[in-house]
């Protein structure tokens, strides 16, 4: 059974994702940008999803450390988000940063760690269904 670090982490992870799409969304709208730029973020949140469920159903240490690696290179565009006035989209897409950092943080709780490190007696990690 999942601890419950990690049920929080599903919940703020996909709420995270759930943001940044609100944040995509209002902002594209209001700037017109190109198809192509739809394309890519569909392509990235599809992706996310994927390695969400590596890591909250297959219990992927790699999975982990990517949404790690990811999350750190999201804060290089933080300081864009405080200049000048708040855009509805900057707000969605702050607060989906805010999501992201603390479901990174309960990755690396003490329940959440067992819980990734625990195997089966083959050395797989056992399913978790729920």
């Amino acid at each position: 059974m999942k601890p419950n670090s990690i049920k929080l982490f599903d919940y703020f992870y996909l709420g995270s994702i759930f943001l940044g799409f609100l944040g995509f969304a209002t902002g594209y709208f209001s700037a017109g940008a190109p198809v192509s730029y739809v394309i890519a973020y569909f392509v990235g949140e599809v992706i996310r999803l994927i390695l969400w469920y590596l890591l909250s159903r297959r219990r992927s240490i790699i999975a982990k450390w990517i949404i790690v690696a990811l999350f750190l290179l999201s804060l290089i565009s933080v300081g864009g988000l405080f200049v000048g006035s708040m855009a509805l989209s900057e707000i969605y897409a702050l607060a989906g940063l805010v999501a992201q950092a603390v479901a990174v943080g309960l990755l690396f709780r003490s329940d959440s760690i067992r819980w990734l490190n625990s195997r089966d007696a083959d050395g797989t990690p056992p399913r978790s269904d729920g």
